[in-house]
């Protein structure tokens, strides 16, 4: 639960991991810690002193050694300085603070990273914590709406249609905002609450906090370690629980509860914890949404806040979409190669995704696992088969020129537009094995080729040919 921490303490973790690099660490090491107890007035000098810190971090001999000792922060620089400015609002300095944190299930992919499992409700007032409660999904079922709950623009309805009125399609669009919106909407008409944001997290993420605390140990003795986290939650557990699902459910609850108790305890490393939501935060797994102006003003110039931005840029996604409500994600593996193809004034660069069902054989797995819930499936249908929608992003402001994709016999697919963004769309339909490649040529994007990765349980293998 590294939501739980993430303001009140990854300040103060990035601290320690500095002490004896920078002179005059032992005073700001001291600011660091009590970040709680920081003013609106006092942040704008602390982000000064975090800024200093990295330019002395970032000399060659100093960045040398942090990286051999596995303490380089220098990638979520950004967010550390953007924590420490919007803190007195968030941790509850003016009021108390109440935060839905939400588990999202990577089995079975949604724009954000995965559908919407388990859930707490964290409050902050002063800089205190306290878990106000946790739960499973199911409550929240109830509260799906007939029309999206928040504003969306025009272009947002003509790619996901009424779909994300519902709980189970709530975060369609990876631009995280969004999902986070409309989950909090749909908690309000569920049990009349207004939040004042979210943190979102999924189970790997989880699993790189168990790094720094060591196994948890359930109510039943099982122990939950960082290395059968994932396994455990996202493929075993259908199996074991394959005639109880609310007894599935219950087990992730546990699981976060036991968490939550041991984070309590403050019985862990951390500089490994630090390092922990460093890597969360690197792979899109610890996602912020604020409700207050100021800080999501701020949260939406930097990774942790899922932002997909409007400036020019040469930005590239590829992006799954579980259609058939099984959790066959588990297994799908991505492959992306994104290439220049010409630098002129009609800049141009093609995206090749390969998509690979790695699932050898449904045999063992549970029905809810394999469940074909889609439209038109096939009559001839093979167990183990996983359909899915294939989405590639351009940057800002392209142009998709043409695409390709190796499956002749399929629907070539079609072509959106989200946030200003030029959208491949294509419908892929895998059987055990199996794999296809797809391909989309955009013209245009601005600076440096970058990709931004959906975070599913298997991490897509990203390869740039950035010639420009």
């Amino acid at each position: 639960m590294a939501g739980l921490i993430l303001f009140s303490s990854i300040i103060a973790l990035i601290g320690y991991s500095a002490v004896g690099l920078y002179q005059d660490s032992k005073s700001f090491l001291t600011t660091l810690k009590s970040i709680d107890k920081v003013s609106a007035a006092q942040s704008s000098k602390l982000v000064a002193d975090i800024t200093k810190s990295f330019r002395v971090l970032n000399l060659p001999a100093i960045k040398q050694l942090t990286q051999i000792a596995g303490l380089d922060f220098t990638p979520i620089q950004s967010e550390i300085s953007t924590l420490a400015e919007i803190s007195p609002f968030l941790l509850g300095g003016e009021r108390s603070m109440r935060y839905l944190v939400a588990i999202q299930n990577s089995a079975e992919a949604r724009g954000t990273g995965g559908i919407l499992g388990a859930y707490a409700i964290v409050e902050f007032n002063k800089g205190s914590l306290k878990v106000i409660e946790t739960g499973s999904n199911e409550p929240l079922y109830g509260s799906s709406l007939e029309k999206i709950p928040i504003d969306v623009p025009n272009e947002y309805k003509r790619l996901y249609g009424e779909n994300p009125a519902i709980l189970q399609n709530s975060n369609l669009s990876p631009h995280f905002p969004y999902g986070a919106e409309i989950w909090l909407a749909l908690w309000e008409k569920k049990f009349d609450q207004t939040l004042d944001g979210v943190i979102a997290i999924d189970p790997t993420a989880l699993s790189y906090i168990l790094r720094s605390t060591g196994p948890i140990t359930l109510n039943s003795g099982e122990k939950i370690t960082s290395d059968n986290l994932v396994s455990d939650t996202l493929k075993d557990a259908y199996k074991r629980f394959e005639k109880d699902n609310k007894a599935r459910k219950q087990y992730l609850v546990d699981i976060m509860n036991a968490t939550v108790k041991h984070l309590n305890s403050g019985d862990y490393s951390k500089i490994k914890m630090a390092k922990a939501i460093r890597d969360g935060i690197v792979a899109n797994r610890i996602l912020f949404y604020s409700t207050d102006k100021r800080a999501q003003s701020n949260l939406s110039e930097v990774r942790l806040g899922g932002y997909m931005g409007l400036k020019s840029n040469n930005e590239f996604r590829t992006v799954i979409q579980n259609i058939d409500a099984g959790k066959l994600d588990y297994y799908l593996d991505r492959d992306v190669t994104i290439e220049s193809k010409t630098c002129e004034n009609d800049r141009q660069t093609q995206v090749r995704i390969r998509v690979t069902n790695t699932l050898k054989s449904a045999t063992g797995l549970s029905s809810y696992v394999l469940t074909r819930a889609d439209k038109g499936e096939p009559a001839s249908l093979i167990a183990g088969s996983h359909r899915f929608k294939v989405f590639i992003y351009g940057p800002t402001n392209a142009k998709l020129v043409s695409v390709w994709r190796e499956n002749q016999k399929a629907e070539l697919g079609g072509a959106s537009v989200e946030r200003k963004r030029p959208i491949y769309v294509a419908d892929v339909d895998l059987a055990p094995g199996a794999s296809e490649e797809l391909r989309a040529n955009f013209s245009g994007g601005v600076g440096n080729i970058s990709f931004v990765d959906q975070p599913l349980v298997m991490e897509t293998k990203i390869n740039i040919k950035d010639r420009c």
